[in-house]
């Protein structure tokens, strides 16, 4: 009986695991426009991980040696402070990509961390491989610019809305990328990466 119940719960697990690389292997072809080859190598490089809600994925001083595709749930990226107060640089949910840039690139420690604001599902890669496919698979590089445009854009947009927008703006140009993130995370989250505290963002949204 329990070999039985082993393998079924050993079946599923597989039949998750393909699902979640139909996932990337979608989203691959659609930034690319077209089938990579040697797709099945790039999505054999690739774990899966179970992560729970609260879980660190990078620790801020630590080297980050992984880099993350997002099928389901959320992970922030924050840093912290010399009194301890953190701050949320990003939001990632599905179909994004997330790791450490600096510290991922380079080898050095990071100066955020990364940790999950839900329960996700999660696709993880190593520095060497990630490394290996991009000097192997030239397509991937595409792959490899698009992470680094897009935490690029995604930092520049973040600055400009914290420099130039009042609240109520910045909580507008939140909900007009992610609409339903009310629904999704806490207003205390919300509020930290829009540079606001939560009875302002209270506020705010009374007025929406």
């Amino acid at each position: 009986m329990f070999n039985v119940v082993l393998l079924e719960f050993l079946q599923r697990g597989r039949i998750l695991f393909t699902a979640m690389k139909d996932e990337l292997r979608q989203h691959i072809l659609t930034h690319l426009g077209r089938e990579l080859p040697g797709i099945e190598f790039v999505l054999d490089a690739f774990q899966e991980v179970k992560a729970s809600k609260n879980q660190l994925l990078v620790i801020e001083g630590e080297v980050c040696r992984e880099c993350y595709f997002i099928v389901k749930g959320c992970i922030q990226t924050s840093t912290s402070n010399r009194n301890g107060h953190v701050s949320t640089i990003d939001l990632g949910f599905e179909g994004d990509w997330r790791t450490a840039m600096h510290s991922f690139i380079n080898g050095i420690p990071s100066n955020e961390q990364l940790m999950t604001i839900e329960a996700c599902q999660l696709l993880s890669i190593n520095r060497d491989k990630f490394q290996h496919l991009v000097d192997t698979i030239p397509p991937f590089e595409y792959i490899y610019k698009e992470l680094l445009e897009k935490a690029y854009t995604q930092s520049v947009e973040r600055i400009q809305s914290l420099m130039t927008m009042d609240g109520l703006d910045r909580l507008k140009w939140l909900l007009s990328i992610h609409p339903l993130i009310f629904t999704r995370l806490s207003n205390r989250l919300i509020a930290s990466y829009l540079g606001l505290d939560p009875a302002t963002l209270s506020r705010l949204k009374a007025r929406l």
